[in-house]
């Protein structure tokens, strides 16, 4: 009797065990980025690269500098200094900055208004050389910034909050990196991304950063003032989330091995 009730507790531990991979498996699975290997989303992507990245939109604010061999004469081209005590001192290379006015157009120096609507940093860059020239000796040397290039990240994320930019690209893994990544609650297949559009209309599009597909996503690349929502996942929303429910699977494990346990007391006795 007793050799019988001993294998019948083995027989519950190992059904823990097998309870307790298959929890992992799962959880692994809704868990897990970019699952699925598809060539083509990785072409996608290199050509996604080349052609999304930041287009400059009214409310943008620039900041510009022209550099060549001949430093008096670039000074022309460029604002006056800030203060160093300003806060934009830094951020833009220490001068003032240029604001994109509603029509897309900024004041430059020199060669007047200049519309930047839709433009990137190389496409502004390739044309203001182009009028430069015609005024310089020596090849100019530009640096444009976008100072108020920011995103915000909000829900299931370690560090909710609005992050400011530095560089002219950033995409919707970085952005989710910036905010110590999605907890394991967040809902990998239901990301939203809230971005107001040319028109001032106001797109919402849901993600699914689960499969490798995102890579060539439109939306893939983010733009300034972008929002991303994490959605908390079905299982959080239902006080029941990835790792409640392995606790719930090892919670049955331990009760039925405690029963067993008290079976085999039982029948020592």
């Amino acid at each position: 009797m007793y050799k019988s009730v001993s294998k019948w507790v083995k027989n519950i531990a190992y059904l823990n065990i097998v309870l307790l991979v298959l929890a992992s498996c799962s959880s692994y699975k809704k868990a897990a980025y970019l699952q699925t290997t598809d060539k083509s989303s990785e072409q996608g992507l290199h050509s996604l690269y080349e052609t999304q990245g930041v287009k400059f939109q009214a409310g943008d604010i620039l900041s510009i500098t022209v550099n060549a061999e001949e430093l008096a004469a670039v000074e022309a081209f460029n604002l006056p200094l800030l203060p160093a005590q300003t806060g934009l001192s830094l951020s833009s290379g220490g001068r003032q900055t240029y604001l994109v006015d509603d029509e897309g157009n900024i004041d430059f120096p020199v060669l007047g208004s200049i519309n930047v609507l839709g433009m990137g940093q190389s496409e502004l860059a390739f044309h203001l050389k182009k009028d430069l020239r015609k005024y310089l000796k020596s090849d100019p040397i530009l640096t444009i910034r976008l100072i108020n290039f920011r995103i915000s990240v909000i829900g299931e994320v370690l560090s909710p909050g609005v992050y400011n930019i530095s560089k002219e690209k950033v995409n919707l893994l970085e952005a989710l990196s910036l905010a110590g990544d999605m907890t394991i609650q967040g809902e990998r297949k239901n990301i939203v991304l809230m971005r107001e559009s040319d028109e001032g209309l106001l797109k919402v599009v849901r993600l699914d950063i689960s499969s490798i597909d995102i890579l060539s996503s439109p939306y893939f690349y983010l733009k300034q003032n972008d929002v991303i929502y994490v959605v908390p996942n079905k299982a959080k929303s239902r006080s029941a989330d990835i790792s409640s429910q392995t606790s719930i699977l090892l919670s049955l494990g331990s009760v039925l091995l405690s029963v067993a346990n008290l079976i085999v007391l039982l029948v020592k006795k």
